[in-house]
């Protein structure tokens, strides 16, 4: 697994991403409404629509803090995943590693990342005898990947088959605070993967 400290970088950065992109959205929606006082605007339709496009940069800016985090732990998840997927491509039928096959064969041969997450998740906690469900932050991380992937198929809209609604249509709408909480979410997340999976090698 990467250094924590370079994990830690990693995540201070798109924190820093959030923070300037809301510090423009911030003094631009202030000017706006300062425009909106001083009676500028001949209608509220107009100071809406002025208003539209420092609010969209900020939803983007959300998503992308998000995208970004679930990015980084399902590299981390996969890159940990490495040894013991080798490791059990020797004992069964499975496509070898890409760098162990035949040139011929490069076609028929998996990567980590042809794997379901779900079975990722079952080899790392089967070698480094890690139980995810005990992991600080591991719901909240589990929670961003939903949200993400809600965006990235749905629009953001909630699968009423799995998702908690209290209504159909409903979406996902995360907020500045849900995007800082994120990236703390995420950082408790990989800390306690980086120690456990470290200690359960060593064992």
């Amino acid at each position: 697994m990467g250094n924590y400290i370079t994990l830690y970088t990693e995540l201070e950065v798109i924190k820093d991403f959030l923070n300037k992109t809301l510090e423009v959205v911030d003094s631009e929606m202030a000017n706006i409404c300062k425009r909106e006082e001083s009676g500028e605007f001949l209608n509220p339709d107009e100071f809406s629509d002025e208003l539209f496009a420092p609010m969209e940069r900020e939803a983007i800016a959300i998503r992308a803090v998000f995208y970004e985090i679930n990015s980084l732990i399902e590299w981390e998840l996969r890159y940990l995943a490495v040894e013991p997927f080798q490791l059990s491509a020797q004992k069964t039928s499975i496509p070898r590693p890409i760098r162990d096959a035949p040139k011929d064969k490069s076609k028929s041969s998996k990567f980590v990342y042809d794997l379901p997450i779900k079975k990722v998740y079952e080899l790392i906690e089967q070698h480094y005898k890690i139980n995810f469900s005990n992991l600080p932050g591991f719901t909240e991380v589990h929670h961003i990947r939903d949200t993400v992937n809600a965006f990235k198929h749905r629009k953001g809209l909630k699968d009423f088959r799995r998702d908690n609604v209290s209504k159909i249509p409903e979406k996902y709408q995360p907020t500045r605070e849900n995007a800082y909480q994120a990236i703390d979410n995420a950082s408790i997340f990989l800390k306690a993967l980086w120690k456990e999976s470290n200690l359960g090698k060593n064992d």
